[in-house]
């Protein structure tokens, strides 16, 4: 009891167990790993990872520089995480190392790249591809295109810090190439066309490309061959088929007029020697002697120019005709024998509707050099006239009125005439050359007068 004027003490009650140590409960050291053991394989299950989550993130990355890129390439379509992992570690470490670009350039022509080199570094940059588009693949069309163009700036020889002497054996193209194709490989036609653009405006071709075509043939040299490369080894020579061949062609053509469709097709595919596109070389030389030559030279034209001609969806057979007629006239007319082997190597539909344009417009001049330009290089290369006879029917066909037909036949005999005459004044000691003409006459007259006097 508290008396009257004695302050109020609050009693405490002491807890003994309060001062004494705490002890934990006695527990099995065997359960206590196996419950540790059964929290690791729960969470090691639900992980996306496994095991392998079990890592801090610079741990997994460190793991990651020891794959190769095939080995990243795969791990990216294991599941989003590994893919999201893969796209973290290129984005701190870039794949396209300095030393793998320095290898690929040509800093002296004198020490060329072994060619046994050539393929296994166009095979890196697919892998490289395969791995981009793989590790891209939930990007939108113009994020893509950022990485793609991102690796044409580190390959492109203008941006390399020592020039290229040797451009026709640089790699750097043809693997930037071979990475594009493998990036875009199953894109949709529209998505391709954005990729060309996107390219086009990154590396001012358009620009460049523009300047050739408004200047005279061969005035820029350097530039011509480095356009020719550029577009065969990035756009047209990694092509799988060849309808993808012609919608790159359709790409780089569509966009100027017929005279310069004329122009850049020989730009691309038209004689080379060394660094110099040989713009003249057809209208003053007949540089194929025989069938092997004839497509070195004019293999690449003829191919395109076929390309082209299948490819109905945006090409017309008139387009096609226009092409060569305008080709073989520009920047001089060709000679009538370097143009037959063209025709030839172009078949026999493309020939026909050549022929039969030039009769329809009454261009029979032309049409009896050609002839008789058929007639010597199926002679030089031991070929049937049959090819000739064909060719001559196709046209009578088109010819209406009797009157043609006849001047038709006459001024085939007196082109054969011309030409003899022609090699007898004004090319002394070219024998051979007279040989031909005379034998392809002979050949030619036997022919008509086999089918003239056919018995029934």
């Amino acid at each position: 009891m508290l008396q009257a004027g004695q302050p109020f003490r609050p009693v405490i009650k002491m807890n003994i167990t309060h001062y004494m140590p705490c002890k934990k409960p006695r527990r099995s050291t065997r359960l206590e790993f196996k419950e540790k053991e059964a929290v690791k394989e729960k969470s090691v299950q639900s992980s996306p990872l496994g095991f392998f989550d079990m890592f801090p993130v610079e741990l997994k990355l460190m793991f990651l520089k020891y794959l190769s890129v095939e080995d990243l390439s795969n791990l990216t379509i294991t599941s989003k995480v590994f893919r999201n992992l893969v796209e973290g570690f290129l984005t701190i470490h870039p794949i396209l190392k300095k030393d793998i670009v320095d290898r690929i350039h040509i800093q002296s022509k004198y020490l060329p790249m072994p060619a046994i080199k050539h393929t296994d570094y166009i095979q890196l940059f697919g892998r490289l591809g395969l791995l981009i588009k793989r590790s891209t693949c939930l990007y939108s069309t113009k994020d893509r295109l950022k990485f793609i163009n991102e690796v044409l700036t580190k390959l492109l020889c203008c941006n390399y810090t020592e020039h290229c002497e040797d451009l026709s054996m640089c790699l750097a193209m043809s693997c930037f190439g071979k990475f594009l194709h493998t990036v875009i490989a199953g894109w949709d036609d529209c998505e391709c066309v954005r990729a060309y653009e996107a390219i086009c405006s990154h590396t001012c071709l358009m620009k460049n490309v523009k300047l050739v075509l408004m200047s005279k043939s061969g005035s820029h040299q350097r530039l011509e061959f480095e356009i020719r490369c550029f577009f065969r080894r990035v756009f047209l020579d990694p092509c799988s088929s060849i309808q993808d061949k012609a919608f790159w062609m359709t790409r780089i053509l569509k966009p100027w007029p017929l005279v310069y469709q004329a122009r850049l097709i020989f730009l691309i595919y038209g004689p080379v020697l060394e660094d110099e596109i040989l713009w003249f070389e057809l209208s003053e030389n007949t540089p194929a002697v025989n069938s092997v030559q004839s497509s070195q030279h004019m293999g690449g034209l003829a191919n395109a120019l076929q390309i082209l001609h299948h490819y109905k969806q945006e090409w017309s057979e008139d387009d096609v005709v226009s092409i060569i007629d305008e080709m073989t006239s520009s920047p001089e007319e060709w000679l009538a024998e370097n143009m037959a082997h063209l025709l030839i190597l172009c078949g026999d539909v493309i020939t026909s509707k050549l022929l039969i344009s030039k009769a329809i417009n009454g261009r029979m001049m032309e049409l009896s050099s050609l002839i008789t330009s058929f007639c010597l290089v199926c002679v030089k290369n031991s070929l049937n006239l049959d090819y000739v006879i064909a060719m001559i029917r196709h046209v009578l066909r088109v010819i209406d009125s009797a009157k043609d037909r006849q001047i038709f036949s006459c001024s085939i005999t007196d082109m054969f005439k011309e030409l003899i005459i022609d090699i007898h004044e004004f090319e002394e000691g070219q024998g051979n050359d007279m040989f031909y003409m005379v034998t392809s006459m002979a050949e030619f007259t036997k022919k008509i007068m086999m089918l003239a006097f056919k018995e029934p």
